[in-house]
């Protein structure tokens, strides 16, 4: 699967992205906290994306947020998000051990079909 950025910008609480995936656009907005989180790890914004939009399971998590989880080696990337007037926000981003959250693949929300 693939995607490409169409456009992007900074705005107060971070930068917005407007993607195209599987012929869909939808907006992203990466919270500058995440966008942090992503760069004490080296992880570009595209992997960041990529992690978002493909990930190999989706958890809820606390007040109506989702994980998007991926594995890498034996860590696990997890992408926090919201959603927000029809933009996916990204609270934050981190990376953790796969033993301790991977739960085998579910998806409890999917941004593309």
């Amino acid at each position: 699967m693939w995607f490409e950025i169409l456009r992007s910008r900074n705005v107060p609480r971070g930068e917005l992205f407007e993607i195209k995936a599987n012929e869909k656009v939808i907006r992203v907005l990466f919270t500058w906290h995440a966008l942090d989180g992503a760069g004490d790890y080296d992880i570009s914004t595209n992997e960041l994306l990529n992690f978002l939009i493909h990930p190999e399971e989706v958890v809820r998590g606390h007040a109506n947020r989702f994980i998007a989880d991926s594995r890498l080696n034996h860590h696990l990337t997890r992408v926090v998000y919201e959603y927000e007037n029809g933009i996916i926000i990204v609270i934050t981003f981190y990376i953790s051990h796969v033993d301790r959250y991977f739960r085998g693949g579910i998806y409890e929300d999917k941004i593309l079909p």
